[in-house]
């Protein structure tokens, strides 16, 4: 990609305009695309370190302020938001005031085209240091037609373009094309055509036909369909949980949340289920949120004797408030006695319904020790628990 000796670079992203078109009750870029808005795309696609960008400007629709300048905490480019104006050019001019002028080139692209491709980014840089500026584009390969009522005369499409962004000029460009804009009152409906009213070049750059505005509902549609083509698959967190207690309480014999005897139960602060305490210990493990103990201390006299489906319940929601959810449990019990046979369904029924997850991603088996150890010899129950949690999208359904 670009050298150490690459310009200093900025980016404006033009998102201030309603999307009419495409309908909605909220403004087009805002609108949430596989889980993330056409803003939070835009500026997160300039982000990468090989692109050399410094600095990044949203112009938004002044209600939205606050919003993009929560984006700010978590960019790894200086960003910044300035309100937008009653037009493009006008939001475009307003972002241009938050550029220093020891920036050399600025692009300006369209929150409404999140699929850029950003292996032409060199090639618009270069092209805008030797003539001023470039603009990615296609060639149209469509028949042309000027429709007057029911007369069609075909367009001779030699020579034609359909033009996209980001746009890339020489910053000292960029500034004298708006303000001659300004001047004249001109509103262009993109910053090639200020920059060509002032008489400096621009050269095309050719682009891909995936790079498509969002305008219409058809447009959300196509969008949708790439972009979930194009998700990497989110990433997976597993962890480990083991808990054992001795038998001997006065029960009842509590075991995956699903009742096993009334007396003879195991000795424990709660109800003793050994079984789902592994199981919180593997959720919260997995989320990097410390163990059981920490947050169900076992001197807690509020959880004396309490059900621990509530425990499990409760760590289903520190997982959604740190941004997961449950995937998978696979547990295995060791006990000498009770028989858990019988019960393995009743067990993964419950355990799913209280993580919230289908029965069939949840697995209890049960095993001996053959004699051995503590629970050989009758004298407590054990469990051992693997979870998996995803993170939850943004937008998504929790």
């Amino acid at each position: 990609m670009a050298t150490p000796t690459s310009p200093r670079i900025a980016v404006i992203i033009a998102a201030a305009g309603s999307g009419e078109r495409l309908g909605g009750d909220i403004p087009k870029p805002w609108r949430l695309l596989n889980g993330q808005s056409l803003v939070e795309r835009a500026w997160r696609s300039f982000c990468p370190a090989s692109l050399h960008v410094e600095r990044i400007v949203l112009a938004v629709d002044a209600g939205y302020l606050p919003a993009a300048l929560e984006f700010a905490s978590t960019s790894l480019v200086p960003l910044h938001a300035v309100a937008g104006g009653a037009t493009r050019t006008a939001s475009v001019r307003n972002a241009l005031r938050e550029i220093p002028d020891s920036i050399e080139i600025i692009a300006v692209h369209d929150a409404a085209r999140p699929f850029w491709p950003v292996e032409i980014w060199d090639n618009l840089i270069n092209t805008a240091l030797r003539i001023g500026g470039s603009v990615p584009a296609v060639a149209v390969s469509d028949t042309l037609k000027r429709v007057q009522g029911s007369s069609l005369e075909t367009v001779d499409r030699a020579g034609l373009w359909a033009v996209q962004t980001p746009q890339v000029f020489r910053a000292d460009l960029l500034r004298r094309a708006h303000e001659a804009g300004q001047r004249e009152g001109i509103d262009a409906t993109d910053d090639a055509e200020l920059v060509r009213r002032i008489g400096s070049a621009t050269e095309v750059v050719p682009s891909t036909a995936a790079n498509f505005k969002i305008t219409t509902a058809a447009d959300w549609a196509l969008a949708e369909q790439l972009a979930g083509l194009g998700e990497a698959p989110m990433p997976m967190r597993i962890g480990f949980g083991y808990d054992a207690h001795r038998l001997g309480g006065p029960g009842p014999l509590m075991l995956g949340g699903v009742r096993f005897a009334d007396s003879g139960g195991l000795i424990g602060h709660s109800d003793g289920d050994a079984l789902l305490h592994a199981l919180c210990d593997a959720l919260l493990g997995a989320a990097a949120l410390r163990d059981i103990g920490h947050h169900f201390p076992p001197d807690d006299p509020r959880l004396k004797g309490c059900d621990s489906r509530e425990l499990v319940r409760e760590t289903v929601r520190l997982l959604r408030d740190a941004g997961f959810a449950p995937a998978q449990a696979d547990a295995t019990v060791l006990a000498e006695r009770p028989r858990l046979a019988p019960h393995i369904t009743a067990m993964c029924t419950t355990i799913a319904a209280d993580l919230g997850i289908d029965p069939g991603c949840v697995s209890v088996k049960a095993t001996t020790t053959e004699g051995m150890g503590f629970v050989g010899r009758g004298e407590g129950i054990a469990a051992q628990v693997v979870a998996t949690i995803l993170p939850i999208r943004q937008g998504a359904p929790q």
